[in-house]
């Protein structure tokens, strides 16, 4: 294919020849404007000598066709994988790309698009397909979706420059599909201390009632009745410190393509505000400063520590105005603000008549309504004094036999203790120093987790009602603080003790957990059991699957779920739940499902392009044309994709239409008759 054109080849700057063909323009102008009174030649002249120096020719080229290039994008992702839509695609899909192969002189480029954190990005497919390819050369774009597509540019102005786009929606935009979308939710709260969230049901018919459920980790907290279309607030009090996963769950609608998006959850991290610690000493020794220091070193502790200097019973004929100590509170603290602590620690107190036994009453009665006690038992508690003579007795996990140890021996972890939280994984008990003292006790309850000199309970831990308890039969522990005969794990053991008697979530002994990681799902399973059996985990679609637990440290038992959907899975184990988010929590794939033509509508307007509605099963395609550029590119049962015409030059020649000197000899001859003209 050969064709010709009119090309220049100046002989000065194009700045300069613009300058003198604008020049000869005006003096065009002046001719018409002034009805040929004004001088024709001078026009005539400049318009030759700009001939001249733009030097014009006849270029001969040879030409080859150019094909035109279109893309064709089907949707794979999640929501296509509803009602039957998926397959509907893939069909229609294939029977667009034989039609379009069948086109003479048209490149057409497939992608297939499955969704991501932020949604379907169809219009990115696109862009992709076609971002080598000349503008000239483009002749449309095809895309196989539901609609629901994330990334449609907000200025579809310049969506033209890809020449027609044509949406083809796979399935029923009339179909129905209740969904609850989450406004707002906050990220952390207090502990028992209520935060507001905002939700909202959406559906096609908005305004009937339905009903809401709210869980806690997979417990029911509550239901409400809201009105569809309409923001609602409610109020949530996480429960524990840590990770409280809260999800709100609407009733079936009328229609449903899905239940996944009729449920919406946010991870709603749990901070406790204060936490007030009571620390009691019996009398001054080195390990009452171990207590202190590990407490006061914690920022969210308010400790407030007694050290009983004076006994009642001790003789002293010091006057009591030249005492310079505090007097014990003891009705404040024990009676009316007992409900005010979380922890009470004795540290080798002794009874000594100092605290009414009605008060050890009120101790109980705190712990066992969520509190908690420790008891660090020095040579006090193998006596008469000892606090297992007094009604906290009831609660206490063991109980002293009345002799004491005075020689030195190693804290050993029990069977019990190597799988239990508090103790589980501390370093080697081989390498810890040894103690000096200890306190003889039967255990009648509780789980001992280190034992100490002949085997006797070195460390009880027991519940009591809603709350716990802890025993530790030796004042010792300070040894290790100071690295006697090697030291130990001083620091750790206590702070694993305190936070359990806290009752953290982490060092809970039946404990599930779920956590995503690059591997895939790690689901964790703590027991102080034998076997930790099996886990059950139910992805965001729905789908369940059952996995073995394998054993990992002692009481820690693991498995890995390789995962293909995004969403937040469940891991049930027995009446264990947990709960985990792959990707976004609340993926914008999974929220809105039901088939739309509203969302790629304007775009496909504004290219020229048009929307075909396939059905749920998926119609016949429409028939394809090829139409010129400005023509119409969609009508009744078929899309166009530009007929551009476009070539690539192979080879070119070029021959000057006239000599250059010519044209501006006869340029100045004409200027030159001009002035002669005028100067007669």
């Amino acid at each position: 294919m050969n064709g010709e054109r009119l090309g220049f080849d100046p002989s000065m700057p194009w700045p300069m020849l613009f300058a003198l063909a604008g020049f000869a323009a005006l003096m065009w102008i002046g001719y018409v404007l002034r009805r040929g009174r004004a001088p024709i030649l001078r026009a005539i002249g400049l318009t030759l000598l700009t001939i001249a120096i733009a030097q014009p020719m006849l270029v001969r080229e040879t030409r080859e066709p150019a094909n035109d290039v279109a893309a064709l994008i089907i949707d794979q992702s999640e929501s296509l994988k509803l009602a039957g839509r998926l397959e509907a695609a893939r069909r229609a899909g294939a029977a667009l790309a034989q039609k379009l192969s069948k086109e003479k002189g048209l490149d057409v480029r497939v992608r297939e698009v499955r969704g991501g954190p932020e949604g379907t990005a169809l219009i990115a497919a696109m862009d992709e397909a076609l971002a080598d390819a000349p503008r000239d050369r483009i002749a449309g774009a095809l895309l196989v979706t539901d609609g629901q597509v994330s990334d449609v540019p907000a200025d579809i102005a310049t969506a033209r420059k890809l020449g027609p786009v044509h949406a083809l929606i796979v399935g029923d935009p009339n179909r129905g599909d209740r969904r609850l979308e989450l406004i707002s939710a906050p990220g952390f709260g207090i502990v028992n201390e209520p935060v507001n969230v905002e939700a909202r049901v959406i559906e096609p018919k908005p305004g009937g009632p339905v009903r809401i459920t709210v869980s806690i980790d997979g417990k029911p907290i509550r239901e409400i009745i809201v009105e569809s279309g309409k923001p609602f607030k409610l109020t949530i009090a996480p429960p524990k410190r840590g990770p409280n996963m809260v999800i709100i769950e609407a009733e079936a609608g009328p229609q449903e393509i899905s239940r996944t998006n009729n449920r919406a959850a946010f991870e709603l991290q749990g901070v406790r505000d204060r936490l007030r610690v009571l620390l009691v000493t019996g009398s001054p020794y080195p390990g009452a400063r171990v207590w202190r220091n590990l407490l006061k070193s914690d920022p969210s502790v308010d400790l407030v520590h007694f050290t009983i200097l004076r006994p009642a019973d001790k003789l002293d004929l010091t006057p009591q105005n030249e005492l310079a100590l505090i007097a014990f509170p003891t009705r404040e603290l024990f009676e009316e603000k007992i409900d005010q602590f979380d922890l009470i620690i004795f540290d080798r107190y002794r009874r000594a008549g100092m605290l009414p036994l009605a008060y050890f009453e009120n101790i109980a009665q705190r712990v066992e309504a969520g509190g908690a006690m420790l008891i660090a038992a020095g040579p006090e508690e193998a006596s008469e004094d000892s606090l297992s003579r007094t009604p906290i007795a009831a609660i206490l996990p063991s109980q002293p036999n009345g002799s004491v140890i005075e020689q030195p021996f190693r804290p050993t972890l029990t069977a019990t203790g190597q799988r239990h939280p508090v103790t589980r994984g501390l370093p080697s008990p081989q390498s810890w120093g040894r103690w000096n003292r200890q306190v003889v006790a039967n255990a009648s309850g509780g789980r001992t987790l280190l034992a100490g000199a002949g085997g006797a309970p070195l460390l009880v831990l027991d519940r009591a009602g809603q709350g716990r308890v802890a025993q530790l039969w030796s004042d010792q522990a300070w040894l290790w603080a100071r690295g006697y005969d090697g030291g130990g794990p001083h620091g750790e053991l206590l702070r694993r003790l305190g936070h359990w008697l806290m009752q953290e979530p982490e060092l809970e002994e039946e404990r599930l957990t779920a956590k995503s990681t690059p591997d895939g799902l790690v689901v964790e399973r703590s027991t102080l059991g034998d076997n930790a059996g099996d886990v059950e985990v139910t992805a965001p679609s729905g789908a369940k699957v059952k996995q073995t637990l394998q054993a990992f440290a002692p009481g820690v038992w693991r498995t890995t779920l390789q995962t293909t959907e995004t969403g937040l899975y469940e891991a049930q184990s027995g009446t264990l739940q947990a709960f985990a988010a792959v990707g976004p929590l609340n993926p914008k794939e999974a929220a809105a499902v039901a088939a739309t033509a509203t969302i790629l509508e304007p775009l496909a307007r504004a290219s020229g392009g048009g929307v075909t509605i396939l059905g749920e099963s998926g119609a016949p395609v429409p028939e394809i044309r090829r139409v010129d550029r400005n023509g119409g590119a969609h009508g009744d049962g078929w899309i166009g994709l530009k007929r551009n015409n476009a070539y690539v030059v192979r080879a070119s020649a070029s021959e000057p239409l006239g000599p250059g000197w010519a044209w501006a000899m006869a340029g100045l001859a004409v200027l030159m008759l001009g002035w002669r003209r005028e100067a007669g």
